[in-house]
């Protein structure tokens, strides 16, 4: 984290003294608030962080499925491994996308300095996207579904990850760069015919890891549904205000 920190403030430092034109503009004003709620947010999530408890043994055998709304009910007890690798290779593919996406202005311009305000972009969508989320995750400790499962291992279900439920972070990163990478594409391509394809992969993979979040036994519906609208509202947002 503090590294991507590090490497945001670089790039900032670097398209700020240069003259370059781009579709994306940064400036020190809007860097400097989105600088600020980033360390805002990383700071006030340490505390928070060390409070987090996992279950006893007894605190398992006790747990209740009583609270679980009904549009979650079916996901209790849920496990399935191979699903949730599934849902690892889907997050870095988004990222990788996320990652192409940045470089396209260099493609366009022959410049590498033309893909810095897409890529301080990019690093500010994963930031805002990943502290949003572990905050979260962290103030409400939700129980994930294969906590109540006895064909998870039991190490996992006593850990702290375990009361990590919502919202979900591989929907979150998989819908922000996805959706990052669609907006960059429509911004410096806004005539292609290749829009719909590429918005419809945008929407579709966050979709497919929010499915293979479910199916593990790592989130119920509720928490994927709202990973999903959070991740693409910052993935969107984000690029559209440094639109010059």
């Amino acid at each position: 984290m503090i590294r991507l920190i590090i490497i945001f403030t670089t790039l900032i430092s670097i398209q700020i003294s240069s003259s370059a034109q781009n579709i994306y503009e940064l400036n020190y004003g809007t860097e400097s608030l989105i600088g600020t709620s980033v360390l805002a947010l990383y700071g006030f999530n340490e505390p928070i962080k060390s409070q987090l408890r996992a279950f006893s043994i007894d605190e398992l055998n006790s747990l209740s499925t009583f609270n679980i709304p009904n549009w979650d009910r079916f996901g209790i007890g849920l496990w399935n491994p191979r699903a949730s690798n599934r849902s690892d290779l889907l997050v870095y593919s988004s990222a990788l996308l996320g990652a192409s996406a940045a470089l396209i202005p260099t493609l366009i311009s022959r410049k590498w300095k033309s893909s810095i305000p897409a890529a301080s972009v990019l690093i500010e969508v994963n930031l805002l996207t990943i502290l949003s989320t572990e905050i979260v995750k962290n103030i409400s400790a939700r129980s994930r579904p294969y906590v109540y499962s006895n064909l998870a291992p039991i190490s996992l279900r006593t850990s702290i990850d375990g009361r990590k439920s919502f919202f979900s972070g591989h929907t979150s990163l998989s819908a922000a760069n996805s959706f990052y990478a669609a907006k960059v594409f429509s911004d410096h391509y806004p005539n292609s015919r290749l829009k719909p394809l590429v918005w419809a992969v945008a929407a579709v993979i966050p979709a497919i890891t929010a499915y293979n979040r479910v199916v593990s036994g790592e989130h119920f519906l509720s928490d994927v549904l709202v990973g999903y609208s959070f991740g693409a509202i910052i993935g969107y947002t984000i690029p559209l205000i440094h639109v010059d």
